[in-house]
């Protein structure tokens, strides 16, 4: 479903007067309106869960002797517990504060660690300790490239009619539906509350999920794991 389709959609439901035939390059009020109100939603719908169609992996190595090292260009928040060093089988911890950052970089700590710390600052990621040889390195992100034109190229706002919202279309047309409703002084609590209760559902099944089983369950399943191996052996 393209953005025109959405904003068409929207305007149509809600009864809107005037139904324009363009929307991205159109100047009409009621084009610019609905635009906005989609493209408000579809950033805010973004920027709060880290949906599956959103996330990328990165993967980089690094230069003796440097610190600093560039982020993905479509980099928008990095998925915690990711970054990891390839070659050392480590994970990195991070991202740390700028104070804890301070005390890693000027504090005399005796002894030695191949731990790394990380944070990230001026759009790069930034090592402690300093690589001393090269060594690989990956990590999982979000990207800020939320939309995508007909020719499959990621972009990170609407720039035609025929652009498509990686994200689920119709959550987010929901959610556009209320903010479009608020912008003109109508009633908008019941839409809102629907679609809050459709992106709560869409959170549910978007990507895997990690199954909650309780330590007594966790142990029956390792007793019955151990007698299937070796059957003698008392639990």
């Amino acid at each position: 479903m393209t953005v025109f389709t959405i904003c068409q959609d929207i305007l149509k439901e809600t009864k809107s007067s005037f139904i324009p035939t363009t929307i991205v390059t159109n100047n009409d009020d009621v084009a610019q309106q609905i635009l906005q109100a989609v493209k408000i939603s579809i950033v805010e719908l973004s920027r709060n869960y880290q949906w599956q169609e959103l996330q990328k992996e990165y993967t980089f190595s690094s230069v003796v002797g440097q610190t600093n090292y560039n982020l993905p260009s479509d980099f928008d928040r990095m998925i915690n517990d990711t970054f990891w060093n390839k070659t050392n089988y480590l994970n990195l911890i991070g991202p740390v504060t700028p104070e804890r950052w301070r005390i890693l970089k000027d504090t005399i700590v005796a002894g030695t660690t191949i731990q790394n710390y990380f944070r990230i600052r001026n759009n790069q990621v930034l090592i402690h300790i300093t690589p001393t040889a090269i060594e690989n390195y990956v990590f999982e992100y979000i990207t800020k490239n939320i939309v995508k034109s007909a020719a499959n190229i990621e972009q990170q706002t609407f720039l035609a009619d025929t652009d498509i919202p990686i994200i689920d279309e119709y959550i987010l047309r929901l959610d556009a539906t209320w903010r479009w409703l608020k912008m003109n002084g109508r009633p908008y609590a019941e839409d809102q509350a629907s679609a809050n209760k459709a992106i709560l559902e869409r959170i549910k099944i978007n990507g895997s999920r990690a199954k909650i089983v309780s330590n007594t369950t966790k142990k029956g399943i390792f007793n019955a794991q151990i007698s299937a191996i070796n059957p003698i052996i008392p639990l």
